[in-house]
């Protein structure tokens, strides 16, 4: 009988601990699948899993012209995997003198933050595409020659101007930028790579509003290096999982090494 007791007392001591320790353990995994679920990453990509030499893997043909994209090293760490959006010269890369133009994403896509790390290789006319419906039909972010102007266009069977802005801006030079889309309004900021002031610190280079397209895709246009880009629901969403099993994060600067 004295041993039945005991017995008894050590399964009520062990349910009270299970309990206990799932009285903590079940508001932590709802907690952190709550935050894993609210963070929605949209797409990614470094270019480190794909060949020198090849296309890129992620992206596809959105605008089927005469240029061919593909990784490269980058000019100024070779050990590094970049974008080079096209194989031919600036003046012959953009679409409307037969370039190709990349993309990625969802047809469906609409609101979003974008950020990424953009290099021109010259000084001419060159930057990224967004809602991209199909050749004729996208908005344009894109730098123009001289190294200030950096303006907002819409492709509909012909250019279209939505917004001027200015900003300081080199060939040969690593830029992050950063894009948001939220309904008709879009915003553009551009600062250089090596700065660490945050986005929000930093002063649009070019706001604009138009809403014939409410939702495409994304992609470059014209020749221009590109690396480390994240798109996501939100400013938050840009991270990455350190591991799969592993609920921390980390931002885009600590994935790869910074300059």
């Amino acid at each position: 009988m004295l041993f039945r007791h005991l017995s008894l007392f050590r399964c009520r001591q062990v349910s009270q601990k299970t309990k206990f320790a799932l009285k903590i353990a079940l508001p932590l995994l709802c907690l952190g699948i709550t935050m894993q679920t609210s963070a929605v990453l949209l797409f990614h990509d470094d270019f480190e899993k794909d060949k020198i030499g090849e296309e890129p893997s992620k992206w596809e043909v959105g605008h089927d012209g005469n240029t061919v994209a593909q990784v490269v090293a980058d000019p100024k760490k070779a050990s590094n995997k970049v974008l080079l959006t096209a194989d031919k010269a600036s003046n012959a890369s953009r679409h409307d003198v037969g370039g190709s133009i990349y993309v990625v994403g969802d047809a469906g896509w609409d609101d979003y933050v974008a950020e990424w790390d953009m290099m021109f290789p010259d000084d001419f006319y060159m930057g990224v595409v967004f809602r991209f419906q199909e050749g004729e039909k996208f908005y344009l972010s894109d730098r123009r020659q001289g190294g200030r102007e950096y303006h907002f266009y819409k492709r509909q069977g012909g250019w279209a101007k939505i917004r001027d802005g200015m900003v300081e801006n080199d060939p040969e030079v690593w830029y992050r930028a950063q894009l948001i889309l939220s309904g008709d309004e879009f915003t553009f900021k551009l600062k250089e790579r090596k700065d660490d002031t945050p986005f929000d610190k930093i002063d649009p280079t070019t706001e604009g509003q138009d809403g014939n397209f409410k939702t495409g895709k994304f992609g470059n246009y014209g020749l221009v290096y590109t690396d480390n880009i994240f798109i996501g629901d939100a400013v938050e969403d840009l991270v990455l999982p350190v591991e799969p099993q592993d609920k921390l994060s980390i931002t885009w600067g600590a994935i790869k090494d910074t300059y």
